[in-house]
This record gives C-alpha cells, structure tokens and sequence, in this order.
C-alpha cells in the first residue's frame, strides 16, 4: 500500500511570447521534377539520351522536363551532359536527410511559453495546466537581465525552432522547418506553470514525495534545478508543536486514541544529553506505522462509531478523502431529509472550511474540483447553496496587501468568503470542514518525526451529532479571533471584491449546533 496524502504544485516561471514572423515551408513540385533531381544528385550529370530513357520519356516530353528543370534554376548543361547547380544540391545539403526540400517564405504567428530560466520551450501538455496558488520556489533568477526577456526570447524562438514547430503543430507536414525573420514580438504577462509534487506514505509509515510525470518533459538541466530547489523549499518549512492529543481527546476520538503512545508532559520535545552534547528527542505521540498499517491497510479507512464515523488519511481535497467525505455528506442530508427533524439544522446558511496554518495545503487544482463537487452535493440534498467559507490563518501584523492576494487566491480556487482570523498555536495544525448540524470532518496535520516537515493529514469524517458538535465548537472558536472578512459582491473581477473588518455576530448561529 502507498497512500498519496497530499499533492502540492511548485512553480515554474514562464511567459508567452505573440511572435510574428517569415518562415521557410515545403512546397510542392512535380513528381517528375521531384525524381529527376534525386537521380542527378546520386548519379552525377547524366547525358540527356540516359536521362530520357531512364524515365521512358519521348523527345519532346524530355525537352519538357529539361526546360522546367532549367526555369526552377535546378540544372544546367555542360559538354552535353545534365547536371545538378550549386542550388539544387543545396536542397538536399539542407536537411540533411538525402531527399531534396524546395521551400517558399510565407508569414506566420507563433505563441510558443518559455520558461524564465533556460528559456526552454514548454509543451502544451505542461504550460496549458493552470493553477496560481503554487508554492514558490528560490529560483535565483538574473533581476538585471529581467528587462532582456524580448532579446531573450528571440534567440531562444531560433535556438528552438524546430522543437517549437512540434510542439504547435501535430501534424508534420503543417511545420516549417526555419524561421527565415522575425518581423515582431511581444511579451505577455508573466506566469506561473504548476508541476505536481505528490506526497505519500507506506504501509509501514515512511514519508515521501515525487514529482509527477510531467518533469520529464522539460529539459534536464531545469529537472535538476526544481530537484534542488523543492527539496530545500520542503527542508525550509516551519516545525510546529504537536497536539495530537488535545486534538483526539477534544473529538473523544476512540479509533485514534487506540494508537496513542503513553503520555509525555505536553507532548513538547525533550532534551537529552548524547555523548556530551545536547540533541532534541521528539516524542512520536502515536504509533503511527500500526495506525496506517491496522486503519488504512487492513481496513482501508476503517469504520467506526456504530457506522458515523470513518477514518481519513490525506488532505481533505485529496481523491480518496475527496470521495469519502461527499459520499458521507450525501447519505447524511439524505437521512436528514426523510427524518425532517430539527428542520432548523437541516439547512445550514453556510459551510464552513478552516484550513491548517500550512505552506503545503491547498497549493493544487484540486481543491477548485473538491469545491465543486461540494456544491453538487449540497444542492441536491438542500435544494439550495449555501456560502462555503475559508477560515483562513494571519498574524495580527500581517499586511493587508498580502492578505489581499492569499484572499484573492482562494476565492479563485472556489470559496465565496475568506475570513481571516489569528489561530492559537494549539489550532495551528487543525483542519475542519463543517456543514453545520448535518456531516464534517476533522483532521490533525501530524508532523512525521523521521521527517519534520512533512504534514501528514489523518482524522475522520463523521455525523455522530457528538463530533458536529465538538467541530462546531472548534469553528466558533476561531472565529471569536476573526480579523478580516473577504469576498465578492455579484461580480467576478478584482473590483467585485470587497475587504472589510469580521464581525463576530456575523457567525453566532453557531451557538446553535454546539449544544445537544
């Protein structure tokens, strides 16, 4: 078993190019005038007779073909022998592959994406995907030959040609094979390319991450770069404290509680001494190579709780995940529905969503699906759409320019609202998705201790009305820190949005889902 648990895009610098520009295409001649110079540049000049009788041709058709070959500039005559001229042999000396080219210049437009870096050609497959909130890598990119990217791309469209023909046009005989000028070019706006980075876990609880396939496309020297560069990305994140066992013990969790290790005063990290020197010993909190092995080998998501609950590995917006918790959703408003109880509950007015103060999450399209997916979901079994809002974390000081593009960004991954609020450092690593009253799910961001950076997502999604009520009260929690509010009006653009001062009162319906 290999459990994919997070997937996280990193970002390539790039830009597209509007180029236009003459380039040289094949054009067609006769089939005869296409053999006759084949033969001429194997056998060398050839007396008229051996030409004519070669092809079965009679006087007059042979006079035809010489006088078309000699318009075409293609042969002249010597001693009474044909024979190729300097610029029909350069038809074949061109290409190189032992078949003549004859060519016109026509204009073309070209819109091939460079990457920033080596100024390397990216493919379609690669630069067509999109996803802006990327992690963002330490490229050390040259800030004075930022104003040369023209010149730079112009030398890179002739170093390049050939490949940017291939990766424009699929069909082979649609390419040119060189740019003859470049008559203008323009710079769009700089951008982005997502590459996947996928994390997983074993079966016996060891971490890991590889890119995905598309690194392979780009060029070796760029591959070893991102290598370098995600790897010290992922070395640089922040360690957080770990609290586990407040979290399993705040949702009266059973199934995780099985796996916890005795306890240690706070779970912090404790100090011993090794051979003189002073080394920091972290306390594994869980038995987490049983847990993955017992919960989600054996048992594949186990399920528990008289059948409310089921344990969940991986970030939320994950495949898996992803799948447990709408199909959960789903039987949940079903149930709901028929029973028509506590109809004030039914229909939440929002959803809400608190994200983990993590560089890792939610940096891949497929939060925008997860989100998607979600509202499909609600709509079919409410009949309506409620706001799905992001609890999003901040510091007190954090600049309202830079909360302005986190906001911006979720809101373009799909969320109606951010609301930024200043989280505990024991609610940190928490992570919530709550539709009030009817289903959820809760999981802790546990930091491996093997490899410390790594955040490795693992709860439950559940409708025992005992945990809505503890997510509930989580969620009222952090927004009595609220800070920022940040959404849209009935417009799409920038200017559609609006950033304004939370209110706490906004939320007290609330109070409503934590009590029995």
């Amino acid at each position: 078993m290999r459990e994919r648990f997070n997937s996280v895009a990193v970002a390539i610098p790039a830009q597209q190019f509007s180029i236009r520009c003459h380039v040289s295409i094949d054009r067609q001649v006769p089939v005869m005038t296409d053999f006759a110079v084949r033969l001429l540049h194997l056998s060398g000049p050839l007396e008229l007779t051996a030409l004519r009788e070669y092809f079965g041709l009679t006087s007059s058709e042979s006079r035809e073909l010489l006088n078309l070959l000699r318009e075409e500039g293609l042969v002249g005559e010597a001693n009474g022998r044909i024979s190729l001229t300097s610029y029909a042999e350069a038809r074949f000396t061109a290409i190189g592959d032992g078949m003549p080219r004859f060519t016109r210049i026509t204009e073309r437009q070209s819109r091939p994406i460079f990457e920033l870096l080596t100024y390397t050609p990216l493919p379609r497959s690669v630069s067509n995907s999109f996803w802006d909130n990327t992690l963002d890598l330490n490229w050390d990119m040259d800030t004075q030959a930022s104003g040369q990217t023209i010149e730079k791309a112009e030398a890179a469209f002739h170093k390049h040609f050939a490949d940017i023909e291939r990766l424009e046009y699929d069909e082979p005989k649609r390419r040119a094979y060189s740019c003859y000028k470049v008559d203008d070019i323009r710079a769009r706006r700089p951008f982005n390319v997502p590459l996947p980075v996928h994390f997983e876990v074993d079966v016996d609880g060891n971490v890991d991450f590889e890119f995905d396939a598309a690194l392979e496309l780009l060029p070796e020297s760029l591959r070893s770069q991102i290598r370098v560069l995600t790897a010290d990305r992922i070395g640089s994140l922040k360690v957080r404290s770990i609290y586990l066992r407040m979290f399993v013990e705040h949702y009266q969790d059973d199934l995780l509680s099985r796996f916890l290790m005795a306890s240690q005063i706070d779970d912090k990290p404790t100090v011993i001494n090794v051979a003189g020197r002073l080394t920091i010993k972290k306390d594994p909190v869980i038995d987490f190579r049983r847990y993955v092995r017992e919960v989600h080998g054996s048992a594949n998501g186990e399920v528990y709780d008289n059948g409310q609950s089921q344990a969940l590995l991986g970030g939320l917006y994950m495949p898996k995940p992803q799948e447990r918790v709408l199909n959960g959703l789903n039987h949940a408003l079903s149930r709901n529905k028929k029973a028509k109880e506590r109809t004030d509950l039914v229909s939440p007015p929002v959803v809400f969503w608190v994200i983990p103060d993590s560089d890792l999450w939610g940096r891949t399209a497929l939060v925008r699906e997860t989100l998607d997916n979600l509202r499909v979901v609600l709509k079919e079994g409410l009949g309506k759409l409620p706001d799905i809002v992001c609890v999003a974390p901040c510091t007190q000081d954090e600049h309202r320019d830079h909360l302005a593009k986190r906001a911006r960004l979720l809101l373009a991954g799909g969320f109606s609202k951010v609301v930024f609020a200043t989280y505990r450092t024991s609610q940190e690593s928490f992570e919530t998705l709550l539709v009030p009253g009817v289903y959820g799910a809760a999981m802790y961001h546990w930091t491996v201790p093997t490899a410390d950076r790594y955040n490795v997502p693992l709860g439950f999604c559940s409708s025992s009305t005992i945990k809505l009520q503890k997510m509930a009260v989580f969620v009222r929690q952090v927004l009595t820190s609220a800070l920022y509010s940040v959404g849209r009006s009935s417009g799409e653009t920038m200017q559609d949005r609006w950033f304004k001062d939370a209110s706490v009162t906004d939320y007290i319906f609330l109070d409503a889902y934590t009590k029995a």
